[in-house]
């Protein structure tokens, strides 16, 4: 008999059905329950959202639609708050799903919905233009690649979760091949209190979502066979990335240690003999060591390093399909998130991948002087502040430096006892006006959500000791990166360029003791560099330093070039902004040169061009008002509506 039929025939008399009806009807009923009926349902318009969505009941019977022969899915979930540039952050996150490179053949993700194969981005964009929210999901069926038609999957599973919610959403979605598994990226209105917002009961979110996928890919492809299950469990006892045997291990775990015992919490025999090999697999990857008692102690954050080395697999398979400039997967290494044993990274952008695809996320390979590719992963705001691929850069930690709240906070609560409270600050300091003394109150209520202190009923504030100490650690956990541009153009366009450009100002010593393919071109393109200057005139001081003269003509003359190509571009007068004078216009686009990037500020008769840094791209696409002082321009966002790009 094929293994494709997992049961067993048993002779025997014949029995009553009367027990099998009565469970039928029972199950019926059950189902009822969860089934939302048409009685009294209001047919929505497309992308109207109007009253509070269901889905509780659902949730509840994601046990019955899931089990163990199910075809497994990933779905993950976030749920995008409005920010202070509103449709532009929503907006950001659709032309992020439909990137270059992510369909099939490598071409420009497809949006689509419903009943639309190409959905018209930017009247998605302006319906959701007052929403409060907008949820993100990535469905990944394990099984994708058998999938016949993944856009179809998608569709009838958006069916089903309107059903289950009982209205209509306003939704787009992409399919996306761009790693080793097929996925969906979708995203669904939220709604605003005006025209209704779209709630969804937390259970439905982090259970019924799933369970819905899991029912719709098992319908498809048919029930996982024994056969296939114990392949698959089999397979993952030697995967270089966080498996679900890993899981397992993980909830068996006694202050870190894992025992022969551990297994009687109900594992198989198979089951068993899969996490030994699994543990001794992890001690090779020094993850896991065994004693002499037989059981194996796990090392700190051995999780976490599990899923860097999962990732590492996706960037290397990404890597082999990169365009351009071809990388050594063996020189890869990725940058912890602290850099507290890495220091300052100096190098080439080599390529940028996608990081965490639910917040725009972004993985930046650097190409290092000490001749390693470092991968950093950054948030959608450090991406922002990156040049194209090519350019020179240095990723740094920003120092954290304790908050004098922190220390007023804790100088109060050793005072008494070790508690704060509005009227002992008042106490302490009479002068201190109310919002002062607010402040110090939500500087306490965003510790609290994070556990470092407790809120009593009576209002006051239970300070633990070595508080300044446990806040810095906070801050250090969500601590930016430092990330200054030192050439915002390729090094190939850097030699013979008629502009001071970052050779001219290198610190040659950061060559000393480089090696590798980087440091060797920077060697190279120096000497060409020098040589040509001395073609052209220029002299050079022992250092192969330009002189300030030459260095502030060359800078003057290039600016003077820029402006006059865009003159002829825009066809508009350039009007350069001085002391005291204001400017408004529209952040247009961005200008790389030699000497750094330039916003191009275009307004109705004119433009200008102002230097920018990393933080200013928040201001991309937006009418903006310029305040040019004796030291710097003060930048400001304007009354009109943001524009998206």
């Amino acid at each position: 008999m094929s293994d494709d039929f997992d049961f067993v025939p048993r002779l025997g008399k014949i029995r009553s059905l009367g027990k099998a009806k009565t469970q039928l009807k029972r199950l019926k009923r059950v189902v009822a329950k969860g089934r939302l009926g048409t009685r009294g349902r209001q047919s929505l318009a497309p992308g109207a959202v109007r009253h509070a969505g269901r889905g509780k009941v659902q949730a509840a019977l994601a046990r019955h639609w899931s089990n163990q022969r199910a075809r497994r899915v990933i779905v993950k979930v976030y749920i995008a708050r409005a920010g202070p540039t509103g449709m532009a952050g929503f907006a950001k996150h659709v032309a992020y799903i439909r990137r270059e490179g992510a369909g099939r053949e490598g071409e420009r993700g497809k949006l689509y919905d419903r009943s639309v194969d190409e959905v018209d981005a930017k009247a998605f964009n302006e319906r959701a233009d007052e929403d409060r929210r907008q949820f993100r999901l990535i469905v990944s069926p394990e099984d994708a690649e058998q999938m016949k038609d993944l856009t179809q999957f998608t569709r009838e599973f958006m069916s089903q979760v309107e059903k289950d919610l009982g209205r209509r959403l306003d939704w787009v979605a992409a399919n996306h091949h761009d790693t080793a598994q097929p996925h969906v990226h979708i995203v669904i209105r939220g709604g605003n209190t005006r025209n209704g917002e779209l709630l969804m009961d937390r259970k439905y979110i982090t259970h019924g979502f799933r369970a819905r996928a899991q029912e719709l890919v098992t319908l498809e492809l048919g029930q996982r066979r024994l056969r296939e299950m114990a392949a698959a469990r089999s397979n993952d006892a030697e995967r270089e990335a966080l498996t679900a045997i890993d899981h397992d291990i993980a909830r068996s775990l006694t202050d870190g240690r894992y025992t022969p015992e551990s297994e009687r919490g109900g594992l198989s025999r198979f089951d068993g003999a899969v996490v030994k090999r699994r543990l001794r697999f992890l001690k090779t990857l020094d993850l896991a060591a065994r004693h002499e008692n037989g059981s194996w102690a796990m090392q700190d954050g051995w999780q976490d390093t599990l899923r860097a080395l999962g990732r590492r697999g996706d960037m290397v398979r990404s890597l082999a399909n990169l365009e351009g400039r071809k990388i050594d997967a063996s020189r890869l290494h990725a940058l912890p998130r602290d850099l507290s044993s890495a220091g300052e990274i100096l190098g080439r952008l080599a390529a940028t991948l996608p990081g965490d695809e639910l917040r725009n996320g972004t993985t930046a390979l650097i190409e290092g002087l000490d001749g390693r590719v470092w991968s950093v992963e950054m948030t959608e705001q450090e991406a922002g502040q990156l040049p194209k691929a090519g350019g020179f850069l240095s990723v740094a930690r920003k120092a954290v430096e304790p908050k004098p709240a922190d220390r007023t906070i804790a100088a109060i609560a050793e005072r008494n006892g070790g508690v704060y409270s509005d009227d002992l600050h008042s106490a302490v300091d009479p002068t201190s006006s109310p919002a002062f003394r607010l402040a110090h109150k939500r500087r306490l209520e965003a510790l609290r959500r994070l556990g470092v202190v407790d809120r009593n009923t009576d209002g006051t504030w239970s300070i633990p000791g070595k508080f300044e100490e446990r806040a810095l650690q906070v801050e250090a956990r969500s601590q930016t990166l430092a990330i200054n541009v030192r050439s915002w153009l390729p090094l190939e366009k850097l030699p013979e360029r008629h502009a001071e450009t970052w050779l001219d100002r290198m610190d040659t010593e950061l060559l000393e003791g480089s090696a590798g393919p980087f440091a060797d071109e920077l060697r190279k393109s120096l000497k060409i560099r020098r040589a040509w200057l001395q073609s052209k005139g220029y002299a050079l001081d022992q250092n192969g330093q330009l002189a300030r003269e030459d260095a502030e003509r060359l800078r003057r003359e290039e600016f003077q070039t820029a402006v006059a190509s865009e003159v002829k571009r825009l066809k508009l007068p350039y009007d350069d902004i001085k002391i005291g004078e204001s400017v408004q216009g529209r952040y247009a686009r961005n200008l790389d040169l030699a000497q750094g990037r330039f916003a191009i500020i275009v307004s109705d008769d004119h433009f200008t061009l102002v230097p920018v840094s990393g933080g200013h791209m928040k201001f991309y696409g937006h009418h903006v008002s310029l305040l040019r002082s004796e030291h710097r321009i003060g930048w400001n966002l304007t009354n009109y509506r943001s524009v998206t790009r």
